[in-house]
């Protein structure tokens, strides 16, 4: 029975739990600086963790048959401990080894042999901690289930503590330290409370017996449990609940991000909930393992989850418009706990309940457990790639969302209609509706939708508009959107686009001469590129991570076939190259977000290493750079100057809310008073010098030095982002949505 002699061991789990989130967002963030913060770095991270722990889950389980004793729970953790306190160095060494190596690869191959000791130590934790509290068979699942609840409640609060404050305000080094410190305090409790335990023998049930093999267990009543002869096919849930957790976790998180966006609030609030649901399942399936040991409470629960996941697409699709006006984020909570909690809560009781079932003798209990996880752990490293590279690309969001659920769902129908329980045809009326309920996309007149593509990457969409007014402008033409907040924007009648920053970057940039080298970071539709290629005679090349965007640009924005697309991550291809350049034009936005990687100090020193004498550097960045939204506008600016660069900025026409900022950095003080596509204002040519703005009049007392070490970019420019993102939500999404454009394929 679980105690409170226990306390120590739940204290382990917290912080376990609290350290792998944590370490996962660290090491990421480690190596962004050369590879980049894309999704692709995000998903090798997770499936590299995900490995780590399944290794660490079988490991513990085998090492808890024979040596489940708090000595040895405890120098994991101290090992744990040393290899947390290493990541800064090891980083480094890894991405010197792996800088000749290819994007995809060579993010792969880092983030291996980064997280995966780390995280073999922190899977071994759970079946350990099993095996130690366990007493009896009829409280396994009670056991297993608060093992894994209590774990998960820790990464839920590291997600928002670390995600979303301390990375960001404290850094990535002190972030480090604090979590080898929290690891290696463990032992040190461990072995001061211990010594005066040994004689007493109450530091837990299982530290009494120093060979670590568990007296014999009463005699269990027998119930209609599981035979351990079935386990093979048993540990087949274990595949459908691994797989089918990291199927709906990506997909729901794709279908949320047309409306809500990819910031890094809504990240960690959908990471946050997902956490939440399965640490809900955890603690239920414990307890109602032990309270309904019998075949059907497997099926039932996958019978419900099916129902689920077969509405998800439904309740994506309308749930964003019913609260439409609602706060943005207390809209995407409460969406999230509708939609995402449910599901992953009645996936997460599968564990638990496997364990108790396949379980016979109470020193098997940790061994169990580790197998269990480490079969989920496994079907869900091949489902990440297989839905995000191919499944999602392919055929959209979906198809695939019920698909999955029926698949959930397909075994327990059958079982449950074979022993006559009739309540098992709700799936057969549960599928039809999820088909017939299907949102199809219209053409409807003046709206005329080109492309539509879902992907890793996010949601990307070409739209000829004709109807969309925002603020009294016209905003019409053909747009590129990614998340549905656009990206490029061209007149289709005079074949330019109407974005004024594109023009006002087009005049900065003709005081270099013809044939100079531009570098574009951050393709779009490829109006700036056409506009350096074609107006000004410059030879371009320019990088996009995204290559669906390369292709789109081309086919749909009549990108000029001699700029050069590099299909590449910004700041990996900055590191990387050798190029010279005779001006650097930063344009990275993925839908509303700028990443902080590649607008950090180092960032712009290494785009200053690849600069001619006389070239220029050009940061587009929103038009906000007053008051608190204002600031990560300042703090661009400054840390522009603290590069060494001579920085001006010069605002496009219109209020902040409206216009965009262009930040001009060079080497040396450089004069535009003669330029070749000068500015002109009804008829009459408009100085450049004129137009730039006095940098006293800006307050930079609060302005800050934005560094690799402190990605807190993204974090300053939540105001910035929501504001950006409700507009486009109230002028495009809604005008979709009336003319019956879904929110996703």
């Amino acid at each position: 029975m679980m105690n409170r002699k226990h306390w120590m061991l739940f204290l382990v789990l917290v912080i376990e739990g609290a350290s792998l989130m944590a370490v996962e967002l660290i090491g990421s963030r480690l190596i962004a600086p050369f590879y980049g913060n894309s999704l692709y770095v995000w998903t090798a991270i997770l499936c590299c963790c995900v490995s780590g722990l399944a290794l660490g889950y079988y490991s513990g389980g085998v090492l808890s048959r024979r040596h489940a004793t708090p000595k040895i729970l405890f120098s994991i953790l101290t090992v744990a401990a040393l290899l947390v306190f290493a990541l800064p160095y090891t980083s480094k060494a890894l991405i010197s080894f792996t800088s000749v190596m290819g994007l995809i690869s060579g993010i792969c191959i880092t983030g291996f042999v980064l997280m995966t000791p780390i995280m073999l130590c922190f899977g071994m934790v759970g079946p350990m901690i099993v095996k130690l509290m366990s007493s009896s068979i009829e409280s396994l699942g009670n056991v297993s289930g608060t093992t894994y609840f209590t774990s998960t409640a820790g990464g839920i609060l590291a997600t928002f503590l670390f995600g979303l404050y301390l990375i960001p305000l404290a850094g990535l080094n002190f972030c480090i330290y604090l979590t080898a410190i929290a690891l290696a305090i463990l032992p040190i409790i461990y072995t001061l409370v211990s010594l005066p335990a040994k004689k007493n023998k109450t530091f837990c049930s299982r530290s009494t017996n120093p060979t670590g093999v568990a007296p014999a267990p009463k005699k269990a009543k027998k119930v209609d449990r599981m035979e351990v002869s079935n386990s093979v096919f048993v540990y087949g849930f274990a595949v459908i609940e691994g797989a089918s957790v990291m199927a709906i976790e990506l997909i729901s998180a794709r279908m949320l991000a047309p409306w809500f966006g990819s910031s890094l609030p809504v990240w960690a609030t959908v990471i946050g909930i997902t956490l939440l649901g399965l640490a809900v399942g955890y603690f239920a399936g414990g307890r109602v393992a032990d309270q309904f040991p019998q075949r059907n409470t497997l099926s039932i629960v996958l019978l419900g989850t099916s129902f689920l996941t077969l509405l998800m697409h439904i309740a994506s699709q309308r749930l964003p418009l019913l609260f439409a006006e609602f706060n943005p984020i207390l809209s995407l909570i409460t969406i999230s706990l509708l939609m995402i909690l449910p599901p992953l809560a009645m996936l997460g009781m599968i564990p638990t309940l496997l364990i108790r079932f396949i379980t016979s003798k109470i020193d098997d209990s940790g061994s169990t457990t580790g197998k269990v996880f480490t079969v989920s752990s496994i079907s869900g490293i091949i489902t990440l790639p297989l839905i995000g590279f191919w499944v999602v690309p392919e055929f959209g969001l979906t198809f695939p969302s019920i698909v999955i659920g029926i698949l959930i769902g397909i075994v327990p129908f059958f079982q449950l209609i074979k022993q006559k329980k009739y309540y098992g045809w709700i799936l057969l009326p549960a599928a039809f509706f999820s088909f017939l309920l299907t949102s199809n996309s219209k053409n409807e007149p003046g709206i005329k939708v080109q492309y539509l593509s879902e992907g890793l990457l996010g949601q990307v969409m070409v739209a000829d508009v004709d109807q969309a007014i925002s603020e009294g402008k016209d905003m019409n033409g053909r747009m590129l959107f990614v998340n549905r907040m656009g990206q490029s924007q061209l007149d289709l009648k005079t074949g330019s686009t109407r974005w004024t920053y594109s023009i006002f970057t087009s005049a900065v940039s003709s005081v270099l001469p013809m044939k100079s080298k531009a570098l574009i970071l951050g393709l779009g539709g490829g109006n700036v590129a056409n506009s350096f290629s074609y107006g000004l005679g410059f030879q371009v090349d320019a990088v996009e991570l995204d290559r669906r965007i390369a292709d789109v640009s081309r086919q749909y924005f009549s990108l000029n076939p001699n700029v050069n697309v590099i299909v590449d991550d910004a700041r990996h291809y900055l590191e990387t190259t050798s190029k010279k350049y005779d001006l650097i034009f930063f344009d990275v936005f993925k839908g509303e977000v700028q990443p902080p990687h590649v607008l950090s100090v180092e960032a712009f020193k290494k785009a200053k290493s690849l600069l001619t004498e006389n070239g220029l550097i050009i940061i587009n960045l929103n038009g906000y750079l007053t008051g608190k939204i204002g600031k990560p506008g300042r703090s661009v600016y400054r840390t522009l100057k603290a590069a060494g660069l001579e920085t001006r900025i010069l605002p496009t026409p219109g209020n902040e809310s409206e216009r965009n900022s262009l930040f001009i950095a060079t080497k040396k003080p450089m004069a535009f008073h003669h330029v070749r596509t000068p500015l002109t204002h009804q008829g009459k040519e408009v100085g450049l010098d004129s137009l730039f703005l006095d940098p006293s009049t800006l307050n930079l007392s609060d302005a800050i030095i934005l560094t690799d070490d402190k990605p807190i970019l993204e974090l300053l420019n939540v105001a910035a982002s929501n504001k950006w993102r409700n507009d486009y939500n109230g002028t495009y999404n809604l005008l979709f949505a009336k003319s019956g454009i879904p929110l996703f394929k």
